[in-house]
């Protein structure tokens, strides 16, 4: 598990910068906690075990993933500010940071397999969408469970 656990955190440090780098913000403004992440990393690799051996799911399919990853970022918020700057900055502060970054997580790991599986399919949400859903991962309770199920009907919207 720990070599997993390693990987998962590593790939969320890639898409982190990624993130950052898509939306042109300056990476100086922000603070990753590692520390957080495997944390991350650690439980959503706990819920994977609990859902092979006690629920005998043998294959997580790419809702669940991007559920409980969105769950676990959403939850344990390992992006903060570091810089004040960046509320001078910009209109509108980063509220929600985290819930966007898990989001983009979500959404990049279901676009990646519907390439992988060769559909023309690709996900979106809308802004009116992204508003709400933004709110609700950041103040309302949830569960990855549920969350995997919002994102079974993104797709298939």
């Amino acid at each position: 598990m720990p070599d997993k656990e390693s990987q998962t955190t590593q790939m969320l440090i890639n898409l982190y910068h990624e993130f950052f780098s898509r939306f042109n913000v300056d990476l100086s403004l922000y603070h990753l906690d590692i520390v957080v992440l495997k944390d991350i990393s650690r439980r959503y690799w706990r819920d994977v075990e609990r859902l092979h051996k006690f629920h005998n799911i043998t294959h997580i399919d790419n809702h669940k993933i991007a559920g409980y990853l969105t769950y676990w970022i959403s939850k344990m918020k390992p992006i903060s500010v570091s810089d004040n700057q960046v509320y001078l900055a910009n209109a509108k502060p980063p509220m929600f940071i985290n819930e966007l970054f898990a989001l983009y997580v979500a959404i990049g790991r279901i676009n990646y397999h519907l390439e992988a599986i060769h559909s023309n399919k690709i996900v979106t949400v809308d802004s009116n969408f992204l508003k709400s859903f933004l709110y609700t991962l950041k103040y309302r309770i949830t569960t990855g469970d549920n969350l995997s199920m919002t994102y079974y009907f993104i797709e298939t919207k």
